[in-house]
């Protein structure tokens, strides 16, 4: 199951004690983002790198394991989501780190390169591999002497590399400059280490911080010599050319640098603000006065309330709503009974932290109150592709990103329109039409159902947690190639 929960990944914790009895290396995963965090550990001192703002895990990890955490690392000033590095140092009394060239408006330790940091009968070596930015700087694990792994951060991920353009602002270099960086800094640094070094990377599929990152969670120096395009053997101009090839980062990114270079807001104390139960009459007074109404149920045969925005649990539900609305946006929530917290939990996690509430009771409660409702028209399967009455009056729109048009095909004919670009593309939409509308698993579908809704439209055909693949198969239809 796909989750968006900070859980260790137990299986490379088998992979990690394959490495030698003084340390344990253990791997969190947060799914929704692409996020991951490490704790390392060595006779009872651990240092977490690249923790999650919702820092409780690690802190019970290691109580369970009887350790202290000595360091809260991070490999690089985050964009894509606020880390819990001050709340988890302020707590356990660890000490910050950043790598060379870092600068914070909380107290830290800021590396030099090659410094070693001690951790009971191991190190942590640091590598200053500038590009993604200027700080970025890899961890090696050192025991016995021996390089064990690398914590790449963002500089080295699966199959990809981390995007060179986020930094361009702050530092003073243009995106190629930095692209220029990170190419001597993988082959100057990373590509020095031995091939059997396991890799830790900060990112893994789905993240926003590189292009295409490959499936899976840990590699090998050695595998990513292979595999790895930014790897091999071009020139430095080639290497320019195809990291700087990316799509605009979403807007949330340059928020969450400020938050985490000057500190988050304690955690605790905003989730008691934002976590407030309201009754109908409070939720429709605020939603009345401009509010964003965050719909994040999973199933919404039912209909949806009238101008709200559906964004599953089961979506990346934050980078969802990090993409497609500003940072201070006010927000009240609709939930699944029982994840009203979760979804704020989510939301913190990008910053988004003018939450004013979320409604008590859910949408059933806003049906018992009278609340004014709009259906969605969620068919089955077999029907998605029925335009047997005037099949001219039927429109499909395939709003799934770009890179995936070109992978998979469409849908013969359809009108290819990212989620992301429906409010700039409302010109090329009919709505005298029949929409139907489909993306990879019908998550993006609903999203940009009421996108629309809340721009006039009102009839559509969508699929309940299904997307092309399943039409494909269920049509036995041809796709059409994108170039």
């Amino acid at each position: 199951m796909n989750t968006c929960n900070a859980t260790p990944a137990y299986v490379n914790a088998q992979k990690a004690q394959l490495i030698g009895e003084n340390f344990y290396i253990q791997q969190f995963q947060v799914s929704c983002l692409g996020q991951f965090s490490y704790y390392i550990e060595s006779n009872n001192e651990a240092a977490v790198i690249d923790p999650m703002r919702d820092y409780e895990e690690y802190i019970k990890f290691s109580e369970s394991r009887n350790s202290v955490i000595k360091y809260v690392i991070l490999t690089h000033i985050h964009a894509d989501f606020v880390a819990g590095h001050v709340d988890l140092a302020k707590i356990t009394g660890a000490q910050i780190v950043l790598g060379p060239q870092a600068v914070t408006q909380y107290q830290a330790r800021i590396t030099q390169d090659e410094e070693l940091l001690p951790l009971g009968n191991a190190y942590l070596r640091v590598l200053h591999t500038p590009g993604h930015t200027l700080e970025s700087s890899c961890f090696v694990l050192v025991v016995d002497g021996k390089d064990n792994a690398v914590f790449s951060g963002d500089s080295l991920f699966l199959e990809e590399v981390g995007r060179p353009d986020l930094a361009s602002k702050s530092s003073g270099l243009t995106t190629q400059q930095l692209a220029s960086l990170l190419y001597h800094s993988l082959r100057n640094k990373i590509m020095k280490l031995n091939d059997d070094v396991i890799l830790y990377p900060g990112h893994g599929a789905g993240s926003a911080c590189g292009k295409a990152i490959g499936a899976g969670t840990v590699s090998t120096i050695g595998e990513q010599k292979l595999k790895n395009w930014a790897l091999q053997n071009i020139t430095e101009e080639e290497f320019v050319k195809t990291s700087t090839d990316i799509p605009t980062p979403p807007q949330y990114f340059f928020h969450d640098v400020q938050i985490n270079r000057q500190g988050a807001s304690d955690l605790q104390s905003i989730k008691q603000k934002v976590t407030k139960a309201l009754n109908y009459q409070e939720f429709t007074q605020i939603a009345a006065e401009g509010a964003l109404i965050l719909d994040s149920r999973d199933i919404v045969n039912k209909g949806v309330i009238k101008g709200s925005i559906n964004i599953t649990q089961v979506a990346t539900l934050a980078s969802f709503v990090g993409i497609l609305f500003k940072p201070d946006q006010k927000i009240v929530i609709v939930a699944d009974e029982g994840k009203e917290e979760q979804t704020i939990i989510r939301l913190l996690r990008i910053g988004y932290e003018n939450i004013l509430g979320y409604l008590d009771g859910g949408f059933d409660n806003y049906v018992r109150n009278g609340g004014e409702v709009q259906q969605l028209n969620i068919v089955d399967l077999k029907d998605f592709l029925d335009t047997k009455d005037q099949p001219q009056n039927h429109v499909f729109i395939d709003c799934r990103n770009p890179v995936e048009f070109k992978t998979t095909g469409i849908v013969p004919g359809s009108l290819m329109i990212p989620l992301f670009q429906i409010e700039n593309q409302l010109d090329l939409i009919p709505k005298d039409k029949t929409l139907h509308i489909y993306c990879r698993s019908g998550a993006r579908a609903k999203t940009a159902a009421t996108i629309l809704q809340r721009h006039g439209y009102s009839d559509f055909v969508l699929v309940q947690n299904a997307g092309l693949e399943h039409i494909v198969k269920e049509h036995q239809i041809k796709v059409q190639k994108v170039e």
